[in-house]
């Protein structure tokens, strides 16, 4: 009889043993499984922010290859995983080659981002391949785009620009955007609209020989 319930006892042990531990197992796997990602204020396509979430363990040698993402911040809070993406500034969006092109000339694939990133991008670069912001163009853009409402930029021969504006006409500069230039324009861009009928462009490439031409 006594040997009958110490087996009894060993069985009862091994059941609650064995309960025990996968009720351990079902809890460590329930709260691996429920950790949850949230990415803030992101300008990231979902399918990337899914490679992201799968690389966390080396997400700072996986980052690294996207030169477009200026710094990162990650926070963990229990089962919580929070990740800001600082998203460098972006000069213009090409739908020829699908890029976007950010102003120190990095260069990324439009499928990185979200759609409505995209739309927020106001300037077209209409070059068969994307623009390359040369030291004029980047001193002098803000410049430029304060006396012309332009909608759309094309890199011509790799050397000079032409601009689009929203009305059409297209300002063709020269491969030397100065303080010159920009002093000319602004005293005399009025006066060229309302002297000339001119409709189609207006040509400076040959404004440091005293020249221009219009249409």
């Amino acid at each position: 009889m006594k040997l009958k319930l110490k087996e009894i006892l060993i069985y009862l042990l091994s059941i609650i043993l064995l309960l025990a531990s996968f009720t351990f197992s079902l809890h460590f796997l329930f709260n691996k499984d429920s950790v949850i990602i949230n990415f803030i204020d992101s300008n990231i396509h979902e399918d990337f922010e899914i490679e992201i979430a799968n690389n966390l363990e080396d997400i700072n040698n996986f980052l690294k290859d996207y030169l477009f993402i200026e710094n990162y911040l990650l926070k963990r809070n229990k089962n919580e995983i929070i990740i800001q993406l600082k998203i460098k500034k972006p000069f213009a969006i090409n739908n020829l080659t699908n890029e976007v092109i950010f102003t120190d000339n990095t260069i990324a694939p439009t499928n990185y981002f979200k759609l409505n990133y995209l739309e927020g991008i106001n300037l077209i670069d209409i070059s068969q391949n994307s623009i390359h912001i040369n030291n004029y163009l980047n001193e002098y853009y803000q410049s430029l785009s304060a006396l012309f409402d332009i909608d759309q930029i094309e890199y011509i021969e790799e050397r000079r620009y032409n601009l689009v504006l929203s009305n059409g006409r297209i300002i063709m500069l020269p491969k030397v955007v100065d303080s010159k230039l920009l002093y000319f324009i602004k005293n005399n861009i009025d006066l060229i609209d309302k002297s000339t009928n001119y409709s189609k462009y207006l040509d400076l490439r040959n404004f440091h020989n005293k020249t221009i031409r219009l249409k």
